[in-house]
């Protein structure tokens, strides 16, 4: 076999791009909501009700966070907080709210189960010794202990999560920062956001790659080199860029 230059360089996004964040955040967050609610106030029909709200004031506050006018901590309590008061249970102390994310954040890597297609990619950028991380935004105690839970065996160098390097997608200064400390040509990016993913991967002149199962559409005139609907799509665009860098994969 024929081994990889060390030209090419594969990065991926985290969450919703290696594994269901959606399904992962809300078994983490029942998870932690049944810790300060107590049994006589909490059931099945109050969990729904709640994860219900909590996810619109997850939205809802959401903008409000991406324009600085809150903090993360402050993000993160006024959703709680409403969504705690939509559905009528009584007022939880400062020390609760801070119990609940303190859990959440404890916990969220256990409920991660890679996509079934992550495993095969990885094994073959492995196998062909091909460069290949993660950059991910996110709080580092918490992003690193999904990507150990996920056992890929990312090298240490090549991971890359906002809150260590003091710069967040979406930044193209992100991707500038990974390619000068990284030996290769050829970058090459798959994440499944396109305003924090994609577009900043285009500005930074790197092939970007939309894992975009949900089909959702393209917002300006930054267009991804490629849109991957399937997981095979996607296993079908990385392979050829594999080969076309002169590695035989037979």
């Amino acid at each position: 076999m024929t081994m990889q230059s060390e030209k090419t360089a594969f990065f991926f996004d985290l969450d919703n791009t290696l594994f269901d964040y959606e399904a992962s955040f809300k078994k983490a967050s029942l998870f932690a909501f049944r810790s300060i609610v107590s049994s006589d106030e909490i059931n099945m029909n109050v969990e729904g009700k709640w994860f219900s709200c909590y996810k619109t004031f997850c939205d809802f506050y959401w903008q409000a966070y991406e324009k600085g006018w809150i903090n993360r901590k402050e993000y993160q309590r006024n959703r709680l907080l409403s969504s705690l008061r939509a559905i009528g249970l009584r007022n939880f102390s400062n020390q609760e709210i801070e119990r609940y994310q303190q859990l959440f954040e404890e916990n969220v890597h256990l409920f991660v189960q890679p996509y079934s297609w992550v495993r095969d990619i990885f094994e073959l950028l492995n196998r062909y010794e091909i460069t290949h991380g993660i950059i991910s935004n996110g709080e580092a105690a918490v992003q690193r202990n999904k990507i150990k839970h996920l056992q890929l065996a990312i090298p240490e160098e090549h991971i890359y999560i906002s809150s260590e390097i003091k710069v967040a997608k979406p930044s193209p200064e992100i991707f500038h920062l990974v390619k000068r400390n990284t030996d290769g040509s050829d970058f090459y990016y798959i994440g499944d956001s396109y305003s924090l993913d994609m577009v900043p991967a285009i500005h930074a002149l790197w092939t970007a790659i939309w894992w975009n199962p949900l089909k959702h559409s393209v917002t300006n005139d930054k267009r991804p080199h490629h849109t991957c609907y399937s997981s095979r799509a996607l296993i079908e665009v990385i392979t050829r860029y594999i080969e076309s860098a002169g590695c035989s994969l037979h």
